[in-house]
């Protein structure tokens, strides 16, 4: 049995055999999202598509009793917050650079330490939520196995890391480019996390 899933039980475990305070209401259950569902203000120019915040996906985790995790912009980290890169490259070529592509492999080395930390103390990561289809740094294409190689090179660098961690959880995108596709995506998460519920501690 590999040393995540050990996690998991012993702080299942010990949270139904420990003394469990009445005013602790927590479900034990969360996402990691990136950081612009949280705050559409980290969004290069041009690209948000709410005044704050994605609210039907917040909304939806607040109703099925999921915690939310967010987690640094990788554009940011590599670029800075007005994604310098030189003129006439596209943001993606700026991070396929080495220096960005080091800097996404270190957030994605901390975001894994942190997310295995929480998952160390019992509580289950149900899913990692990334972005558009064409987000350099955080689109989800999924390829069977793994990511495709268009996915976002954050993202990539992430689902290997945890990987290496043993944790293997799935990855969706929130394409909220499109009202339309932002709806499927959320009515298919929905669907996801029904499903999930039904074996809920």
């Amino acid at each position: 049995m590999n040393q995540p899933i050990v996690a998991r039980l012993l702080g299942a475990l010990r949270r139904r055999l420990g003394p469990k305070l009445a005013s602790d209401c927590r479900g034990g259950r969360f996402v990691a999202v990136i950081d612009c569902i949280v705050n559409q203000n980290v969004r290069d120019r041009g690209a948000a598509r709410f005044s704050a915040m994605n609210f039907p996906l917040l909304a939806l985790c607040h109703e099925t009793g999921i915690g939310v995790w967010q987690m640094p912009c990788p554009e940011i980290a590599a670029l800075g917050f007005r994604r310098e890169r030189p003129p006439g490259a596209t943001i993606r070529q700026a991070l396929e650079g080495d220096a960005a592509r080091r800097a996404c492999g270190e957030l994605a080395a901390s975001v894994a330490e942190r997310l295995q930390q929480q998952i160390g103390e019992g509580f289950e990561l149900l899913a990692v939520l990334g972005g558009n289809a064409a987000s350099p740094g955080c689109a989800v294409h999924d390829a069977g196995e793994a990511l495709a190689p268009e996915s976002g090179i954050f993202m990539m660098a992430l689902q290997g890391e945890l990987r290496r961690r043993g944790i293997e959880v799935p990855f969706y995108a929130m394409r909220d480019a499109s009202p339309d596709l932002l709806d499927e995506d959320i009515a298919h998460f929905r669907q996801v996390l029904l499903a999930t519920k039904v074996g809920e501690r």
